[in-house]
């Protein structure tokens, strides 16, 4: 058992910020945010792979560029149609 994912729980702290897991949020089907990401692995118009503690995380979709980035957050828009973690 992980000590830290037990403790998580049992004190219901955020598991992105305890974890250093990926928060996504989507804003319908043209926008994703992911917080916590590890960079940017691959780029293009119709894919993007963005590593994260919890594997790669390929977005595929239409028009797909970067809106914002930082060390810790990213944006991107266009027309999502499929996300998909790589192991």
């Amino acid at each position: 058992m992980d000590l830290r994912r037990d403790v998580s729980e049992a004190l219901d702290l955020p598991k992105e910020i305890t974890l250093d897991l990926p928060l996504i949020s989507l804003t319908g089907r043209e926008e994703i945010t992911v917080e916590n990401h590890k960079g940017i692995l691959t780029y293009g118009e119709e894919s993007i792979r963005i590593g994260t503690k919890a594997g790669t995380l390929c977005i595929r979709g239409q028009g797909l560029g970067l809106k914002q980035l930082t060390g810790e957050m990213l944006v991107i828009r266009g027309r999502l149609i499929a996300l998909e973690f790589l192991t």
